[in-house]
């Protein structure tokens, strides 16, 4: 697969959102994976947990994860992106053999992977019918058992529940007032904040639905670099709109986004302490209130496999 050719590689830009969003909690997200010992590289997007252990997924992991995602047991979940096509039985046929390809790349037994296609474009009920997909679960969940073995998993993005943790995919779906609420919700629900990298490609997208061309078949060359860009350039946008006499009386703001950032990781990370030790000494509350967003993102991770709370704040490596 070339870079640089002018397609837009959806594969790419919604994994990178998953990226930034997942990555602060342990979740590893990986895009052009490789199904065969060799070169092609698949557009994939490969969701997994960084910190592979007996303990499965955490809480904090499954909250970040969109319905028909955060139910799964498996150590990886192999996703196929349907969004400016339909979704049809070479699709399903391409979805299980990457499933089976991979499953022998990787050395993984059955029960660590599970394979999904995420479609923009909801199909149309015969073709449900017709392959005897049944919905599980959530509402826009469906699996069905192809007669050559394997189970496939859709999710259609038009009909998630308009719940935080499906908003990030649901900036994807084919109709503009799901889009439209998927980022009301996440205003709503304080996402932006969760991190910089995130805030800015989630804007970038918002940006991009404004012009009518996020998930336009006939837009080539975003890229998530362009789409972070934007973001980026929003953000500085509204520091030079504000007048100068609030600037001198407000702190900058990327200083306030980053206080605000620095307080909620904070907070997250106190909560998973107690969780894990209980009660928290003076000089740990002390340490995590004093700590700089990246330590806190750093002590966030270790904490799954620290057996103690000398092993969270250690400087070793």
């Amino acid at each position: 697969m070339e870079k640089g050719d002018g397609r837009t590689y959806w594969h790419r830009l919604v994994g990178e959102t998953l990226r930034v969003l997942l990555e602060p909690v342990g979740v590893e997200v990986r895009m052009e994976v490789p199904v065969v010992p060799a070169p092609p590289v698949a557009d994939l997007i490969l969701i997994q947990r960084k910190k592979v252990g007996k303990r499965g997924w955490t809480q904090e992991q499954r909250l970040r994860l969109a319905d028909g995602l955060h139910d799964f047991d498996a150590d990886q979940i192999l996703v196929e992106l349907k969004i400016t096509e339909n979704l049809n039985e070479d699709a399903l046929m391409q979805l299980l053999i990457y499933d089976h390809l991979y499953l022998k790349t990787a050395k993984l037994k059955r029960h660590q992977l599970r394979s999904v296609i995420i479609s923009s474009i909801t199909s149309r009920k015969e073709f449900l019918v017709r392959h005897s997909f049944k919905p599980v679960g959530p509402v826009g969940v469906y699996e069905c058992i192809p007669t050559c073995g394997g189970v496939v998993r859709l999710i259609f993005l038009n009909e998630l529940a308009d719940k935080p943790q499906n908003a990030p995919l649901k900036c994807f779906a084919s109709r503009h007032n799901e889009q439209k609420k998927a980022f009301e919700t996440m205003s709503h629900a304080g996402l932006l904040k969760l991190s910089v990298a995130f805030g800015q490609i989630i804007v970038g997208l918002w940006r991009l639905k404004m012009k009518n061309t996020l998930n336009n078949p006939d837009m080539e060359g975003i890229t998530p670099e362009y789409v972070k860009q934007l973001g980026k350039e929003w953000f500085e946008s509204m520091v030079d709109a504000t007048p100068e006499e609030e600037l001198f009386s407000l702190p900058k703001f990327e200083n306030r986004l980053e206080q605000k950032l620095q307080e909620g990781e904070a907070r997250i990370l106190t909560r998973l302490l107690q969780r894990r030790f209980g009660s928290i000494p003076d000089w740990a509350s002390e340490k995590v209130a004093k700590a700089d967003l990246p330590s806190l993102e750093d002590w966030s991770l270790r904490i799954f496999d620290a057996q103690s709370l000398d092993d969270v704040f250690s400087d070793k490596v």
